[in-house]
């Protein structure tokens, strides 16, 4: 399980909430930030300091837009992590009409059979990209009781989604609006960081 931070214009996130939330989730960051009419991002953070060097500036300016997602591996059937940068977040996705970036907090349904965690989110994003779909069929994919509906769900929970498409400055929240998203000083967190 990991999170995700959304920080709108107006708000800032904490040295506080920033630290505690890579000490639960230290296997890695990544971030996109809106920048001169698009979102930019890197990822691959696998140190907290360099994680917290790239973000810096982002995180503490009223005036930016930025999404942070820090990861926490979920073992594999044979108790093994991927703790790669490569399972880092975001994933681009290619469709027809945009390009889009992919955020996930929670687990997949038992699809994708031996394949957990973040191997799946890159499976999933590599399936998706080979539809070559357009963006409103991406986000009927996505919606709430939409045709994946199935997939987002284990043992009762949804798992959230957000996804950022380049010529929007607004995030796309799956479900929408973003249900089980925590309001924490004027950020969206996609779970509960207790401080």
């Amino acid at each position: 399980m990991c999170v995700i931070i959304y920080k709108p214009e107006g708000a800032i996130v904490s040295d506080k909430l920033f630290d505690q939330c890579w000490k639960l989730f230290s296997h890695g960051g990544g971030y996109a930030v809106w920048d001169n009419g698009r979102w930019v991002y890197e990822k691959g953070f696998m140190e907290k300091e360099e994680f917290y060097k790239a973000v810096k500036e982002f995180i503490h300016s009223e005036n930016t837009r930025v999404v942070l997602h820090f990861r926490l591996a979920t073992e594999d059937a044979e108790g093994k992590r991927n703790i790669l940068p490569e399972f880092t977040h975001p994933f681009e996705i290619q469709l027809q009409d945009t390009k889009a970036l992919l955020f996930v907090n929670g687990r997949f349904s038992e699809s994708y059979k031996g394949i957990v965690g973040a191997p799946k989110v890159k499976k999933l994003v590599e399936d998706i990209n080979q539809l070559k779909l357009k963006r409103w069929q991406y986000e009927k994919l996505l919606a709430e009781d939409g045709l994946l509906e199935g997939l987002f769900r284990y043992r009762g929970e949804r798992a959230r989604l957000l996804t950022l498409f380049e010529e929007d400055k607004e995030p796309f929240f799956s479900p929408k609006p973003p249900k089980g998203w925590i309001e924490y000083d004027g950020l969206l967190l996609s779970r509960k960081v207790s401080l």
